[in-house]
């Protein structure tokens, strides 16, 4: 039997306790409050629950899972275990592990109709990092070799993946501040999210609570507390609607084993990135560049464009103080990001200059290095250099976590790159394109 699927009607008398579960909400629905997020420690925050509000009346159903998503409102919350998995499924008979899901039905929808679902796993060939102990950050991830770029380090699903925005719809009977009807929001969320944790397994639970919460004085319930600290943003489930705030969820990764939670450290020049897959439903963390053995794993919670003290008081709800590099030197670190995002690309003589400037400052996760390198790449076909084209073709397929890469492997050849229709359409010598 599954969790979320079930075979038959004897099955489903037995086991409905277990299936997909639903919030149904119905009548006419006060407008959900998104208010702006507190942190830190906040006076009177979660010493009990608010008074002087009403939530609209919502009922938990458990529901036929061989029914389509699509039968229900898109805007219904659903509980879902993400792959279906064996009711008694342990991490020892089901290794690549299950996600408990809330999402909207029109999500859940998208999710099972991708090409591919579910997919199993794709794994590093071997291991290449270890658990040590970080200067000043606790517990990190060390590499244990020379860990090429674009190499796959690790792949795991998450334990939970919940709307990044609060979803109760609350009515206020008298006047609250602003700071009050966030406390009632939180209170609220947090009973939601207390029926996804009890479907945790055992294994995950335990993993859950563990994580760092850095929300714990300013209204957060325990689980919220948790998710808001250790989430990452995750758009694949986007349905294309108009609401973006409504189609973010965030996913809780642990990023290594059950038992130990790690922090693998903030940094504005990271090496690695993580990219989600729909078909497999999991995260993938790639080398970004060349990571020498020993190297201590870092990641960019954060934008990177931002200075160092937009990019600290960002951190800031989460308890982290970035020390890397480009923080320790922000003044010539901002100037030479300011330099190399805004520089343009008309000649090949430029996009090495931007490479160059975005490799010195440890960017190659953004999306300006992707361009680039695309810009150069097509600058070399328009001038009828194969070999140089087909090297930085090379290096844009080695990107695996990009959207689109794989368009670009016809062309990581000599003989590939004269069929690519820019193929010497610049062959001036005396113009700005054949510039080197």
């Amino acid at each position: 039997m599954k969790r979320g699927f079930l075979n038959s009607g004897k099955a489903k008398a037995k086991l409905t306790k277990d299936t997909d579960k639903i919030a149904a909400r119905s009548g006419h629905e006060p407008e959900p409050q998104i208010l702006k997020r507190s942190y830190g420690v906040v006076e009177n925050a979660g010493k009990s629950q608010p008074e002087g509000y009403e939530t609209m009346k919502s009922t938990v159903k458990l529901l036929d899972p061989l029914a389509p998503a699509e039968a229900y409102d898109k805007n219904m919350f659903l509980y879902t275990t993400q792959p279906s998995v064996s009711m008694d499924a342990t991490l020892a008979s089901f290794p690549d592990g299950w996600t408990e899901c809330l999402l909207y039905a029109d999500a859940k929808a998208l999710l099972l109709s991708t090409p591919g679902f579910p997919s199993p796993l794709i794994r590093p060939s071997s291991r290449s990092y270890r658990l040590a102990s970080s200067p000043s950050k606790g517990l990190g991830l060390f590499s244990t070799r020379k860990i090429r770029a674009g190499e796959l380090i690790l792949s795991e699903r998450p334990l939970t993946v919940t709307p990044s925005s609060f979803g109760n719809k609350i009515r206020f009977m008298r006047e609250f501040t602003e700071h009050e009807k966030f406390q009632a929001q939180l209170y609220e969320w947090e009973q939601t999210l207390k029926i996804l944790f009890d479907r945790l397994c055992p294994e995950y639970k335990t993993a859950f609570m563990a994580l760092a919460n850095s929300h714990q004085h300013d209204g957060s319930g325990p689980i919220g507390g948790i998710i808001r600290t250790n989430s990452l943003g995750l758009e694949s489930l986007q349905t294309g609607g108009h609401d973006r705030t409504r189609e973010m969820y965030s996913a809780v990764a642990l990023l290594l084993y059950l038992t130990t939670p790690v922090l693998i450290p903030p940094s504005r020049s990271p090496n690695t990135d993580a990219s989600f897959d729909l078909p497999s439903f999991s995260y993938r963390l790639f080398a970004i560049r060349e990571i020498h053995k020993g190297e201590e794993l870092t990641f960019a919670y954060t934008a990177l464009s931002p200075g160092a003290k937009t990019r600290q008081l960002k951190l800031e709800p989460y308890g982290f103080q970035c020390t890397c590099a480009a923080c320790r030197t922000p003044l010539e670190s901002d100037a030479r990001r300011a330099i190399s995002l805004s520089m343009q690309i008309d000649t090949v003589k430029d996009g090495l200059a931007k490479l160059s400037l975005l490799e010195e400052e440890g960017l190659q996760s953004m999306a300006e290095y992707s361009i680039a390198l695309k810009s150069v790449t097509e600058l070399y076909i328009a001038l009828g250099d194969s070999n140089h084209a087909s090297k930085y073709a090379r290096m844009l397929v080695n990107r695996p976590w990009d959207i689109g890469v794989e368009s670009i492997v016809p062309y990581t050849t000599p003989l590939g790159i004269e069929s690519h229709p820019l193929w010497r359409t610049k062959t001036n010598e005396g113009g700005r394109m054949a510039m080197k």
